[in-house]
């Protein structure tokens, strides 16, 4: 462990040099290249990679690192932290330790964040020893460092007192050390210890955690589950899948006719009924998978002819649940026409799409319950996440109001003004061709806002988006 410690030190040092008192942006990529070259490095030397296909993780990790320098969405950066944190325990988890159960990853993954705090003391004691072994000081040296600890302090006394008594003294050493005491206080003193708390904070992470890694999972790989087999009654899963299908089908039917053939009750006016329901019918989509899901779980040897009929259910409610799915689309798809576009609304569109795709790892489960569902659904749901990331949904949501304002004039200019970078070039564009006063006026006075704000960065905060916005605000808005 003591050959890793100058690393973890460069890492640490090296993370408050790129995030102190900075936003985030080219800085998350820096970063998280050494980071990710170390993790990967630590664990192939030690030997600690027992399922290669758990380095996999490592690249929806750098794809949602790169987000930060492409893209200036403030909601999915926040996500995106902690769905990096947590993908570093699956990586870990799946690399050192592979598991098939929610519950062993939940409780491998705990275990990560919690038991390395144990490690504090012996990582403390490593790494000074480490430290001492490469900053060697002679007798003469150690000396003469301190001859000047004892002797600094009583001149820094003397001189002060000696510079309040005497003004004409005071003035020549102001004159003389007065700028490097400046700088001393501006510079290095400045934020010297939120710095040094952070540094203490991310060498203790990362050493701890690589300590946990080294002794500990050794010990738990000995360990076998030992999985208990039980008798369990079906009844209850065969009445709860037949009549909930029984419940769907009415209401499928009933979306066919409405939605699709547009065929409602002349008491009913269509535009309103279309425009509601799409959040209950995500959820009744969940809860359907997570009925199929559990309902296996009741299989057994013993049972499975008795248990083919809760399959061909399971696989009836997966046809009846797309039919929802559908159906929550064209309403959502409805409701936006009314109403325009957002951010949720977008995104509820992606989870319908990603429900969609879960159904087939679903029905290749009901047939075959040794498939690795869990795993699946990982994967499935990780791509859906990191595509989502990378389809800029602020500038998507601004341009297709935007379009829609061209076509009917309707357009909530307050939801547009999120001080994000992203949608920056369309509201320049739609500023440029407008002829609403109204308009002109509200887009004028934030453009120009974030005209003034948007030079106001160092380099590590660097932003694609954000020059792509300085372009527009400087060629185009005038």
């Amino acid at each position: 462990m003591s050959s890793y410690i100058i690393w973890i030190l460069l890492l640490a040092l090296w993370n408050v040099i790129l995030f102190y008192g900075n936003d985030l942006g080219l800085n998350v990529v820096l970063f998280m290249i050494p980071l990710l070259t170390f993790v990967y490095i630590f664990l192939r030397k030690n030997e600690k990679i027992n399922n290669k296909k758990g380095l996999l993780y490592l690249i929806p990790m750098s794809l949602l690192s790169l987000t930060y320098l492409l893209f200036d969405d403030t909601s999915f950066s926040a996500l995106n932290c902690i769905a990096i944190t947590v993908l570093f325990g699956v990586l870990y988890v799946f690399t050192i330790k592979p598991v098939d159960r929610l519950s062993e990853l939940v409780d491998e993954a705990i275990s990560l964040l919690v038991v390395p705090i144990t490690y504090i003391g012996n990582f403390f004691r490593v790494s000074t020893a480490k430290i001492r072994e490469k900053i060697k000081v002679s007798k003469k040296a150690r000396k003469i460092l301190l001859s000047c600890l004892i002797v600094l302090p009583i001149v820094l006394i003397v001189v002060s007192l000696l510079s309040s008594a005497d003004l004409i003294f005071g003035e020549l050493f102001d004159k003389i050390f007065g700028g490097i005491i400046d700088f001393i206080e501006d510079v290095i003193f400045d934020d010297f210890f939120g710095r040094l708390i952070v540094f203490i904070i991310v060498f203790f992470a990362i050493g701890t955690s690589m300590m946990y890694i080294l002794y500990e999972y050794p010990k738990k790989n000995d360990k076998k589950i030992v999985k208990e087999t039980k008798t369990r009654d079906v009844f209850t899963i065969k009445l709860l899948v037949s009549v909930l299908n029984v419940i769907y089908i009415i209401f499928d039917v009933i979306q066919i006719k409405s939605l699709m053939l547009h065929s409602v009750a002349t008491t009913i006016n269509y535009a309103e009924y279309a425009r509601r329901g799409f959040f209950e019918l995500l959820i009744v989509s969940v809860i359907n998978i997570a009925i199929i899901l559990v309902s296996k779980k009741f299989e057994t040897k013993d049972n499975e002819k008795e248990f083919n009929y809760i399959n061909i259910m399971n696989v009836l409610m997966v046809f009846l649940t797309i039919i929802i799915i559908v159906s929550s689309f064209l309403r959502m798809n409805l409701y936006e026409s009314a109403y325009g576009y957002t951010t949720l609304r977008l995104l509820v569109y992606v989870a319908l799409m990603t429900e969609t795709i879960l159904m087939i790892p679903t029905v290749m489960y009901i047939f075959n319950s040794n498939i690795k569902i869990f795993k699946s659904y990982i994967v499935i749901i990780l791509c859906a996440y990191v595509i989502t990331n990378y389809m800029d949904i602020d500038y998507l949501v601004a341009r297709r109001n935007v379009n829609r304002y061209y076509v009917n004039e309707k357009i909530d200019i307050d939801y547009l003004k999120n001080y994000g970078y992203d949608n920056i070039p369309v509201l320049v564009e739609l500023y440029n061709k407008t002829d609403d006063l109204y308009v002109k006026e509200e887009l004028g006075e934030y453009l120009t806002i974030m005209k003034e704000d948007i030079d106001q960065y160092s380099v590590f905060t660097f932003k694609l988006s954000r020059y792509k916005a300085y372009k527009a605000l400087e060629e185009d808005f005038k």
